[in-house]
């Protein structure tokens, strides 16, 4: 939560033209979520998994006033309609916008977002002003990208080394829960491998839950408990 200073500005821009809000919120909420994933690993138990950070969100509460001479409205503000208008058709038109505040002596941030849910609210003895709730999500541009390869003569043998060399590297599988495996063997009712009461061949399925220490460790559809050495992990 960013409390705001006197000398912050905050814009956003709407199909290319800027829009300055015309009073600062009290704060700013700036969420930064995470996606990072936890599984459960033989012979290690839990771990986790870093991964690129989620969307950013940024909410705030305020309102626009409809006294546009009052000391607290910022310059070139203009009447509620015109702010309630923009963010409407932002929601509706799924329009990608711009975030932009200047903090004074602070950091800045820019950022293209869309207008994900925005509330207004009228109040008693203030029916001039338009009060309001915004809430913006972080937008990345999806778009693939186009790559060119410029070669020159009796380099393609070069050429296919570089391709190689830039090639994805592959994971290596772990056993976790939810590994989609291949299960041959007996399977039993519990860990301690009491009372087999199956045989699987070949038998595709996933692993559903892992007790390390135990001779028979891992449970795999709705079948019962394996060896890990009856296990082939396929993804």
């Amino acid at each position: 939560m960013v409390k705001l200073k006197n000398g912050c500005s905050i814009y956003i821009v709407f199909g290319g033209k800027k829009a300055r809000l015309p009073v600062n919120p009290e704060e700013i909420e700036i969420h930064y979520p995470t996606d990072n994933k936890k599984y459960d690993i033989l012979g290690s138990g839990q771990i986790v998994v870093p991964r690129k950070p989620s969307l950013k969100v940024v909410s705030w509460e305020g309102f626009f006033p409809g006294d546009l001479e009052a000391p607290y409205v910022n310059g070139g503000a203009r009447l509620p309609e015109y702010y309630v208008n923009a963010f409407e058709k932002a929601l509706r038109d799924k329009q990608v916008c711009r975030l932009i505040i200047f903090r004074s002596g602070l950091y800045d941030t820019n950022m293209k977002c869309i207008v994900s849910n925005f509330e207004t609210t009228d109040k008693g003895g203030e029916p001039e002003d338009i009060f309001y709730s915004l809430e913006l999500l972080e937008y990345r541009s999806y778009a693939p990208e186009t790559v060119a390869v410029v070669t020159a003569p009796g380099t393609a043998e070069e050429s296919v080394q570089s391709v190689n060399e830039t090639a994805r590297a592959v994971e290596t599988p772990v056993l976790r829960v939810g590994a989609p495996v291949i299960v041959n063997g007996e399977y039993c009712y519990d860990s301690y491998g009491a009372r087999p009461h199956g045989t699987a061949s070949d038998l595709n399925t996933e692993v559903t839950r892992i007790v390390s220490g135990n001779p028979y460790p891992v449970h795999v559809g709705h079948y019962g408990w394996v060896r890990e050495s009856q296990l082939q992990i396929v993804g």
